[in-house]
């Protein structure tokens, strides 16, 4: 059963045969101000907008759990050097109104077999809405 997924390359999944999710996932909303010096008094606070949302989340890949930890590890990659914006779905749900780039990624290999076959990593995603 789908959980959600990041775009098309990274589907978050729950089933007998295969276990990615993520965990720790952080996501910041926030607004842009702009302080205005105005002799005397206080400075003046001018709301300019919203800013663009963050999302922080870690997802754990393991041949055990039938995930081949090398193809997801690629596929970040590639969506971080491409600067690719994908839609973060959650359920059923987009996770805010637009899609998110992948700004940074950070790997942790634990388990890696004979012949480098990885068998077990951790990956940290930073994302950064696209608008």
């Amino acid at each position: 059963m789908a959980v959600g997924s990041l775009g098309s390359r990274i589907v978050f999944t729950v089933s007998e045969g295969q276990l990615l999710t993520f965990s720790n996932m952080t996501r910041e909303t926030a607004g842009r101000w702009a302080s205005h010096d105005v002799m005397g008094v206080k400075p003046k606070a001018e709301f300019l907008g919203p800013d663009c949302q963050k999302v922080t989340l870690d997802i754990q890949l393991s041949a055990a759990l039938g995930v081949r930890p090398r193809r997801v590890l690629e596929a970040v990659e590639a969506m971080v050097e491409s600067g690719a914006a994908e839609y973060l779905i959650i359920g059923s749900r987009p996770v805010g109104r637009n899609p998110f780039r992948v700004t940074g990624s950070s790997e942790t290999w634990d388990t890696v077999y004979s012949g480098g076959e990885l068998a077990r990593a951790k990956v940290s995603l930073t994302l950064e809405e696209y608008t």
